[in-house]
């Protein structure tokens, strides 16, 4: 099952893309240009027409990210398992490593290897989020790393680590990659540059994804194309991290995370939106307010300290005051509930 799991990226993502600068760049699936000066910059991004909610607009390998069911970030919750290995994790230490811009994040290109379910992974990247894209429990964190892993074998399977970081009580401890990756930083705060990191020491980050709890699920991409298959392993503890370097990333990198993600297997949130946005367009065609005799979320007042409460009910054709003034029935508190 865990192959198998693996192997669906490889298979959507059969053709390269060689100018899609994502999540996965620097991978046989997104390969990078070598030698070059600059790099590509991403033709996506998080605000506006560009944002997660029209990335399946921007292109149209980009269709899952509004259709597929196991769409990545989510809420890690009680449902999520536990990692039931611990992962080898081989990076030997840096004088300095490739350092790039890529418009939606900052990259960090290093090698390294890592085994677990029986398949050796190669590690091809690691890049920032800011803030987190995973929550746990709810929470988010300020900070989120992806390193992202490719399998060995050829087959184009893809892992990533997910490393969160917690500001420090202190406000100045900080882990030490950290500081030796953003020693550089202002020389690549346009989108498109290159240089180089410090010394990059990977010790402190190995023992902890080799000590701490991982959670582990099937998911998606957390860019465009979007495609399911990847095998995320989220520390379920996080890194120090102090607000300076909190502040140097941030003010570089910018927003670069996608909203949490329906469940795993629900229905994918825009397709919810668009199903409920079409009944309502249809219902004001017909002159009632809504699609007639559709059962429509209608989202209760929460009490205090609770959670709003969905009844469904059938949506009214009309509304009317004493004195038989219309009231549109879209002007109640709708949820979007899951299309008929």
């Amino acid at each position: 099952m865990y192959t198998q799991q693996l192997v669906f990226v490889a298979a959507a993502l059969s053709t390269p893309l060689l100018s899609s600068a994502n999540c996965m760049y620097g991978t046989s699936l997104f390969p990078r240009s070598e030698g070059a000066a600059t790099v590509e910059v991403s033709k996506f991004g998080y605000t506006g027409l560009q944002g997660p909610l029209n990335w399946a607009a921007l292109a149209a390998e980009n269709s899952a990210c509004a259709t597929s069911k196991v769409q990545s970030p989510i809420n890690i919750d009680s449902t999520v398992q536990l990692a039931a290995e611990v992962p080898k994790v081989v990076i030997a230490d840096v004088e300095a490593a490739e350092f790039e811009n890529l418009g939606t994040t900052v990259e960090v290109i290093v090698n390294g290897t890592t085994t677990f379910g029986g398949t050796e992974f190669s590690l091809k990247q690691f890049h920032f989020h800011t803030p987190s894209e995973h929550r746990v429990a709810e929470e988010y964190f300020p900070l989120e790393v992806h390193m992202v892993h490719e399998a060995a074998d050829g087959s184009g399977a893809i892992a990533v680590i997910a490393l969160t970081f917690q500001l420090s009580d202190d406000g100045t401890t900080t882990t030490e990659l950290l500081t030796a990756v953003t020693e550089n930083l202002a020389k690549i705060a346009t989108p498109g540059t290159v240089t180089e990191t410090g010394p990059l020491k990977f010790a402190e980050v190995i023992n902890h994804v080799q000590t701490t709890p991982l959670f582990q699920y099937a998911g998606s991409l957390t860019t465009p194309p979007c495609a399911e298959g990847l095998t995320f392993l989220v520390t379920q503890k996080p890194l120090p991290l102090s607000v300076k370097t909190f502040n140097e990333i941030k003010s570089v990198v910018k927003f670069n995370s996608r909203y949490t993600q329906n469940s795993l297997n629900q229905n994918n949130l825009l397709a919810v939106g668009a199903a409920a946005l079409a009944g309502a367009v249809a219902g004001e065609a017909a002159g009632n307010g809504t699609a007639a005799g559709n059962a429509t979320e209608v989202a209760k007042p929460k009490p205090s300290g609770g959670a709003a409460v969905a009844t469904s009910v059938k949506a009214s054709a009309t509304s009317k005051t004493a004195a038989g003034t219309y009231i549109p029935p879209h002007n109640h508190n709708l949820s979007l509930g899951t299309p008929n």
